[in-house]
């Protein structure tokens, strides 16, 4: 048995579960089960020992952030590593009615090694969370820390965060599908703002057929990297480190992915694609940052995964200083000031491009200017002026689905020397 001592004893709500209870082993009784205090704290506990002569269960319950609450139901942790990497843990005895007789706070370093759960004590497979593409944003703090929200805040903060899911989508336009964003009804008992994703072939397109498991696979990826790991990368980063960063290749290679999943070569503008979608989604994610400071709703936004059980699992929280942080990060703008020399051509000119990026609404995206007959290229801004014209099936298109260097007919615009921007007209 355990030796535990009356100098350990507490009277605290902090380890008892009150919502999300669930087991997720049982042998005669719960051995490994989770679920949230009142307080919104995510719990770990699991059986621990049987007191014969009190007729007593012992339990041991953890309390733990919510990424490793999220990663040990991706089944990236271990129970074990939880337990190791906490100072204290709560021990609960129970009677047979599961009713807490007795709390005890004690610290890792007294519990016996015989004790501490072994090393292959992850999460029961059936309850992996699988990639999902159901979101939610959970609102913290001022009134919706009590389930209450104005009106117009959640209007406006939901047009952003729509804005921002929609941005992320047009990475994909290259595959010839057509990312729809859904709205769903918020939480009962939270203030969550709930968004679903699909996405169908375009028959206009007709590209090829995508792999929906290495899609979704990408996209929590690349939300993931842009609201948690992008602000901690190195200041200029888009313009001169993306390419040495770890953690850009990984979203690069899941990109990579979809194209061989389909039994196609990916295109030589990948990098290309992702450094500019990552600074536009970046930028959308931004003006959902910007809102927390405006607002009476709301200060912060925890960003997660809703699994096929209806679970929220935590990503990250994202709050009011995303934007200053990663401002630094991204491409850089010019400032054209009356010192700078700003020069368009006066009329469309014979150009090569190849396209990395086209919103077949907008008309607005990236390319590649080669402005001689070598390698050589600028990467500029594209804009299709379509005069109400189908984008679809269109040289623009052509070039990015078939990563072909095309001619187009449009205006060059240079800033002090440097190629930056084509309007083009269909």
């Amino acid at each position: 048995m355990l030796n535990l001592i009356s100098t350990q004893l507490v009277n605290s709500e902090l380890p008892v579960i009150t919502d999300n209870y669930t087991v997720l082993h049982f042998d005669e009784y719960p051995i490994l089960f989770t679920g949230i205090n009142k307080f919104g704290n995510k719990i770990i506990g699991s059986f621990c020992d049987e007191d014969d002569e009190n007729d007593t269960l012992i339990y041991f319950t953890i309390i733990i952030s919510d990424d490793d609450y999220s990663n040990f139901y991706k089944k990236k942790i271990s129970y074990r590593q939880l337990i190791l990497n906490s100072s204290e843990v709560f021990i609960l005895e129970k009677n047979y009615n599961n009713k807490i007789l007795k709390s005890y706070f004690v610290p890792i370093s007294d519990i016996p090694v015989d004790y501490i759960p072994l090393e292959s004590s992850y999460i029961p497979n059936k309850y992996v969370v699988a990639e999902s593409l159901n979101y939610s944003f959970s609102l913290k703090g001022k009134l919706a820390d009590l389930h209450k929200a104005l009106v117009n805040d959640v209007n406006n903060i939901n047009s952003k965060i729509y804005d921002y899911l929609n941005e992320s989508l047009q990475a994909l336009s290259i595959f010839g599908i057509i990312p729809k964003v859904f709205s769903q009804p918020s939480n009962v008992g939270s203030y969550r703002l709930n968004f679903d994703i699909d996405f169908m072939p375009n028959p206009q397109l007709n590209f090829f057929e995508v792999n929906r498991d290495k899609v979704t696979e990408f996209i929590n990826l690349y939300l993931s990297y842009i609201s948690q790991t992008l602000p901690h990368e190195k200041d200029g980063f888009l313009n001169n480190h993306a390419e040495g960063s770890e953690a850009f290749s990984i979203i690069e290679n899941s990109f990579k992915e979809i194209f061989y999943s389909s039994h196609q070569e990916p295109v030589s503008t990948v990098s290309d694609i992702l450094i500019d979608g990552i600074n536009n989604v970046a930028e959308k994610l931004s003006d959902v940052s910007e809102f927390m400071k405006s607002n009476d709703s709301f200060n912060s936004i925890e960003i997660g995964i809703v699994d096929r059980q209806g679970q929220f699992l935590s990503n990250g929280t994202i709050d009011s200083n995303y934007k200053s942080i990663v401002n630094t990060k991204l491409l850089s703008t010019d400032i054209i000031n009356q010192e700078t020399n700003v020069v368009s051509d006066e009329t469309p000119q014979n150009y090569r491009i190849l396209v990395f990026r086209i919103n077949s609404e907008t008309g607005k995206g990236g390319a590649r200017l080669y402005i001689d007959s070598s390698e050589k290229y600028y990467k500029i801004l594209l804009t299709v002026h379509t005069s109400k014209k189908d984008l679809a099936n269109s040289i623009f298109t052509e070039s990015l689905n078939e990563d072909k260097v095309v001619d187009v007919s449009g205006i060059v615009t240079t800033v002090d020397g440097i190629y930056k921007r084509i309007d083009c007209y269909l």
